[in-house]
């Protein structure tokens, strides 16, 4: 007996929009929902995913155009193709890499209005209103600060180390370490796709640019850290706590505040363009993952 795997209704709720979403971004959400709950549910169902017609659109940008199947038809339907992860359609399916690839060539070639107007069209397919551009933003160097926050503050912890028997302000350099390394990470990873360039200049970008947003961010998570450790538990509490952690998931809270004024100036300046949520070129899911959300 054959059996069908059939994907399960949550998975499908959650996680549509996967196959078309930057890749990027797939992570920065679950890891601000570890602190802004509520909000990050909201944002990412409300503005943080391609519409189903963009998804189709990206994925079969010829289907409307195209007669419905005939099921008698011996084709092959919905089947997964285990090398793309793709399911054959009617219509002509468009490469992962197809933006990118025009992208690269309106760059090669010097037609920069062109890119311009392809790159203003991806990132602002939908109309999200510049506070959700800017506090996805905040989510964005957030999640590096959180991934900075549990490699350092566990790596302080188990060294031991300490500057006049208290491992807070070592903890604080470290963690904010991490937290610029994993940012400049996820800016590049963000800048480069829109982009299409790969190179020096988008990396310098993604530093200069991450630089003053993660700053904003952790003057307030930081700011708080000194507050609870030193003037409220006197350093009694420590990392291996429950306790230790609640207080971080505040500190994130109010870095978010410290961070947002700042997002907003960065993108009124076109310093910092706001989070694409259609992946341009920046890679496919891997194919087990594109073929569980498939159905397959």
């Amino acid at each position: 007996m054959d059996y069908q795997y059939h994907v399960p209704k949550a998975l499908t709720v959650i996680a549509r929009g996967w196959k078309s979403m930057m890749l990027i971004m797939i992570p920065v959400w679950p890891f601000n929902a570890s602190y802004l709950g509520p909000l990050t549910l909201y944002l990412y169902f409300k503005y943080g995913r391609p519409t189903r017609s963009e998804e189709t659109h990206l994925q079969h940008p010829d289907s409307a155009a195209k007669p419905a199947r005939d099921p008698s038809s011996d084709e092959p339907h919905n089947h997964c193709d285990m090398e793309t992860g793709a399911i054959p359609h009617a219509g002509h399916h468009m490469s992962p890499m197809h933006y990118m690839n025009s992208m690269k060539d309106m760059h090669d070639s010097g037609n920069q209005e062109n890119m311009h107007d392809m790159h203003a069209m991806h990132a602002h397919s939908t109309d999200r209103p510049m506070w959700a551009a800017v506090m996805i933003g905040v989510f964005h160097c957030g999640s590096s600060c959180v991934l900075g926050d549990l490699v350092g503050e566990w790596l302080v912890y188990g060294t031991g180390a300490s500057i006049n028997s208290s491992g807070l302000w070592v903890s604080l350099s470290v963690d904010y370490a991490f937290a610029l390394f994993f940012g400049i990470v996820f800016q590049y990873f963000s800048i480069a796709p829109m982009s299409g360039d790969y190179g020096p200049k988008s990396l310098m970008r993604a530093i200069k640019t991450d630089f003053l947003s993660l700053t904003s961010f952790e003057v307030g998570l930081f700011g708080w850290m000194v507050v609870f450790q030193v003037g409220i538990w006197d350093y009694q509490i420590v990392t291996n706590t429950w306790l230790y952690w609640w207080m971080m998931q505040i500190g994130m809270v109010i870095g978010s505040l410290t961070a947002f004024p700042v997002n907003w100036w960065l993108m009124a300046k076109k310093i910092k363009e706001p989070c694409a949520h259609i992946r341009g070129g920046g890679g496919t899911l891997p194919r087990t993952v594109l073929c569980l959300l498939n159905g397959q």
